[in-house]
């Protein structure tokens, strides 16, 4: 599984959408989906953590990384490579 569908499967996941398959590198994340709220990230985040099999540490968390499904998807792509 790529970086990208697996971002857009925890997404769907965390955020209990439908529709998680017509996420774009491009949708928006922080801000722009209601739903992604600090309990939602942190959910998040362990997901990826437990899928990946890896650890994020706090210093590694920035609101870049959550701008958009693809800056999400290059971390969890860099986190994958990295195990």
């Amino acid at each position: 599984m790529s970086a990208l569908e697996l971002t857009r499967t925890l997404l769907g996941k965390c955020l209990q959408l439908d529709n998680a398959r017509l996420l774009t590198r491009e949708t928006r994340l922080l801000g722009h989906i209601p739903e992604l709220n600090s309990l939602t990230v942190a959910t998040l985040v362990m997901e990826i953590e437990e899928t990946v099999d890896c650890e994020i540490e706090d210093e590694e968390m920035t609101a870049d990384i959550f701008d958009t499904v693809g800056s999400l998807a290059d971390f969890v792509d860099k986190k994958m490579a990295s195990t």
